[in-house]
């Protein structure tokens, strides 16, 4: 469905813009993308609002979503697994800050330790519609690490914050934890 939108656009789009069909085809792949992450932020926010987490939410964002952008990680085959996935590791990282809350420091220091390492070891992840160059691969790497370096001194701020925050320290490392596994792809 997201597919066939972005198709008719694009040749809307291209039609007024006199495009040839590669860039009609470039047009639609970016429309669908657009629509899908849209999509993707609309049912998740929806989530979040039904289950009054939205610093949840926000946390989700920023950890899973920080780490993924130069870590990689798997890839759903369709938009309704990605749809699907995406909610279901919103939901588990969410609602881990109120029900685990007992096991909060246990968390905090295993899921940095094994998403550093993870990170270190695995990042960047390519994906087959995402291949990267040598030069991105090593320019990822160090931005990746980076990335989980800086996220897990976020987490940790988080922690000694707590009085303030809540638990929302283990939405933020439980999302790292699960971007980190997604590295294992293969």
């Amino acid at each position: 469905m997201i597919n066939k939108i972005s198709v008719l656009l694009s040749e809307g789009i291209g039609s007024k813009l006199n495009s040839s069909d590669d860039d009609k085809e470039v047009y639609a792949y970016s429309i669908e993308v657009l629509l899908s992450l849209l999509l993707n932020l609309i049912i998740i926010s929806v989530a979040a609002y039904i289950m009054n987490k939205k610093w949840e939410l926000l946390v989700f964002i920023i950890f899973f979503s920080g780490l993924r952008s130069y870590a990689g990680g798997y890839h759903a085959r369709t938009h309704v697994e990605c749809m699907f996935i995406s909610l279901s590791i919103f939901v588990i990282s969410a609602m881990c800050s109120t029900y685990l809350k007992q096991y909060g420091e246990f968390i905090l220091v295993f899921g940095i330790i094994f998403s550093t390492l993870m990170v270190f070891w695995l990042a960047p992840a390519e994906s087959e519609n995402k291949p990267l160059s040598e030069s991105k691969r090593k320019r990822y790497k160090v931005i990746s690490r980076i990335i989980v370096i800086a996220l897990s001194l976020t987490a940790v701020a988080l922690y000694f914050l707590r009085a303030e925050t809540g638990y929302i320290y283990i939405t933020a490392v439980v999302a790292m934890v699960i971007e980190s596994v997604s590295l294992l792809k293969k």
